[in-house]
């Protein structure tokens, strides 16, 4: 293992925590609420990935290590259209929408445009593609470190079950979205439905705990059927590529 991998993959992590942990620690210290809260909330995640960006147009004069370029052509036939990732994002419309919100929806969209650039550029357009040539390794690392991020939301008042599913959610959509990267060489994907992920459960209502555990039990079995269907797809081009040989 490379030790400038390791390190290099550490201070990414930290670099997109601490844009995380500053975004929530100024909505508390300043006891910001509503429009406020997420016009700050979203000024700091957009800056951590205009960091990321300006660093690789110094370091590469191009974003195309990141990921930034044209998927390759069929994967969308490959990973079905990426239906099953918008199943899981639509299902949180089964509380239905925020209408009395309706001032937010510009605000919430650019915040969540802001999550799912900065999330995917530091875990798959950063450490994923650092460890590409180990695919298991990139897709392994990235989605755990993924997940384990989601740790921070403890620190935002959510309860440790809670927080723990979470993760466990996260780690297996940071499966798919690893997998997505790495085979269609193009980030853009990953940012878009993540965002769209995000923009919907910003946008719906909770509902109460029944619906709530119903539609998180569907959309992680949705999910994880989708990441067994994309692990077996994998063994079946490396036997593939193999075979080739």
């Amino acid at each position: 293992m490379s030790k400038h991998l390791v390190r290099n993959t550490v201070l990414a992590t930290i670099t997109v925590l601490l844009f995380y942990f500053a975004q929530g620690a100024a909505v508390v210290m300043g006891q910001l609420e509503g429009l406020k809260a997420i016009t700050i909330q979203a000024a700091i995640i957009w800056s951590g990935a205009l960091v990321a960006i300006a660093f690789f147009l110094i370091k590469d004069h191009s974003l195309k290590e990141l990921g930034f370029r044209k998927p390759v052509r069929g994967m969308a036939v490959k990973f079905l259209y990426y239906a099953p990732l918008i199943i899981v994002a639509l299902a949180a419309f089964t509380g239905g929408i925020k209408f009395d919100n309706g001032r937010f929806f510009i605000p919430n969209l650019i915040f969540t445009l802001g999550i799912g650039l900065t999330e995917e550029l530091y875990f798959r357009g950063i450490i994923c593609n650092m460890w590409k040539e180990k695919e298991k390794a990139a897709i392994l690392i990235s989605s755990a470190l993924f997940g384990l991020s989601h740790l921070l939301n403890v620190m935002g008042g959510a309860g440790l079950a809670e927080t723990l599913l979470q993760i466990a959610f996260a780690f297996t959509y940071g499966i798919v979205m690893a997998f997505v990267i790495l085979r269609t060489k193009s980030i853009r994907p990953c940012i878009l439905l993540h965002a769209l992920h995000d923009f919907c459960g910003f946008i719906t209502n909770e509902g109460d705990m029944k619906l709530n555990i119903m539609v998180g039990t569907i959309q992680f079995v949705v999910l994880l059927l989708y990441c067994m269907y994309l692990l077996v797809r994998m063994k079946e081009n490396d036997t593939d590529k193999s075979e080739e040989r």
